[in-house]
């Protein structure tokens, strides 16, 4: 594994930074029209996928068709406002054992910065997104859910050159089933960010954060969890961070994040640890970029069965003559899967992408994307290998 790992990664290194010198300028943007302040973005794709998922004998395939509708404020120096409004229908065809079928997907997005230069900011922003997707990633199954998200930023910014700075934010995030109301939830998010700046594009951040994630259905029991007790499993977790970013060299970034996690349930359970994330970043020149990051945390899962997690990924982006545009990431990912009944699972996945777009002209793209996930673990009937390969096209005005 760790050889295979290392080869894919340094052939990533060695093909795509043998010509970083050509590299141009950012993709040309799409023309819009303008009414009264604002620019409007009407636009279509097309998509033309292969899911092969190894072993597991359902390979799959499916055809996407979508239209979608963008509108930003014409002149965003002194506040912003983006809206956006897509339809997607996705068409399966059984290559494999899957039954064709096909699903809507939809979802409906605003943001907003206002006050950009005012001492104080707000950063508002909402969005609904309704899926009949995969919930599994080695089995199709599919589920209809509704993804919510809404929150509110609050910044305090002294001005250009300042040493301090405040940001302040609340955000509620849900997923609500329509065949599996068990597993529904909401999560609160309350958190603050108190940064101090120092050198040239360095600063220091401390982070504090806490969530309250609610299950809709107040126990474990009938859900069909193996195991499932009875006990209501809703999780606070709370975490503090230390960090710093800024320049090494003129082209080399770094950030160094470290912490404590903790987290309760209701059924008086706890779980703690330290969390820690790093990244080194090297940009050769404009839209040329490399990266390295490093990540150790915790994420909960259904009713407050959690997972620990080791993740470390390579990644480089290009553009190149100011048409063609390359994006390449290999990864690998340890994971602690833990329930409140005590089982535990360990899995370790390689995840790979590479992407190719080429802008014709402004607004009409064409992409060929590729995704690998490779698992391992010691849970029986949990390893897997999925392949994804889709072509795409859309236009923008």
């Amino acid at each position: 594994m760790l050889k295979l790992i290392s080869r894919i990664s340094l052939l990533t290194v060695l093909m795509l930074c043998a010509a970083w010198a050509q590299a141009k300028d950012s993709a040309p943007e799409s023309r819009g029209i303008l009414a009264g302040g604002f620019v409007l973005h009407p636009g279509a794709e097309l998509g033309l996928a292969y899911d092969g998922r190894g072993s597991q004998g359902n390979d799959d395939g499916f055809v996407d068709i979508g239209v979608f509708f963008k509108t930003r404020l014409e002149n965003e120096d002194l506040r912003s406002w983006n809206n956006e409004v897509s339809l997607k229908w996705r068409q399966y065809w059984g290559v494999g054992d899957a039954d064709p079928n096909g699903g809507l997907e939809a979802r409906v997005s605003t943001s907003a910065d206002l006050f950009k230069k005012s001492l104080f900011r707000l950063a508002p922003s909402a969005s609904y997104q309704f899926l009949n997707d995969p919930e599994d990633d080695n089995l199709r199954v599919d589920f209809e859910n509704h993804t919510v998200n809404a929150g509110v930023n609050f910044f305090i910014q002294p001005g250009e050159g300042a040493v301090f700075s405040q940001q302040i934010g609340y955000h509620l995030s849900g997923r609500l089933y329509t065949e599996r109301s068990e597993v529904s939830n909401l999560t609160h998010r309350i958190e603050s960010v108190t940064r101090w700046s120092f050198l040239p594009q360095s600063s220091m951040a401390l982070t504090l954060g806490t969530d309250i994630t609610q299950y809709l259905e107040e126990t474990r029991e009938g859900t069909g969890v193996p195991g499932a007790s009875g006990d209501n499993a809703n999780a606070y977790p709370f975490r503090i961070k230390y960090s710093l970013q800024g320049l090494l060299l003129e082209r080399l970034s770094y950030g160094l994040g470290l912490g404590y996690a903790y987290v309760y349930y209701d059924n008086k359970n706890t779980e703690h640890m330290f969390i820690m994330n790093a990244r080194l970043a090297y940009s050769f020149q404009k839209d040329v970029n490399l990266s390295l990051e490093y990540k150790k945390d915790f994420n909960n899962v259904v009713y407050g069965d959690y997972y620990k997690l080791h993740q470390v990924s390579l990644r480089f982006d290009a553009l190149w003559f100011e048409h063609l545009q390359t994006k390449a990431e290999v990864g690998f990912g340890a994971f602690d899967y833990r329930t409140l009944e005590a089982a535990s699972r360990n899995d370790y996945l390689l995840t790979a992408r590479a992407d190719i777009y080429y802008h014709f002209f402004p607004g009409l793209k064409l992409g060929l994307e590729y995704r690998l996930r490779y698992n391992t673990s010691d849970a029986d009937d949990a390893d897997y290998v999925k392949n994804l390969v889709s072509l795409n096209l859309s236009y923008t005005y």
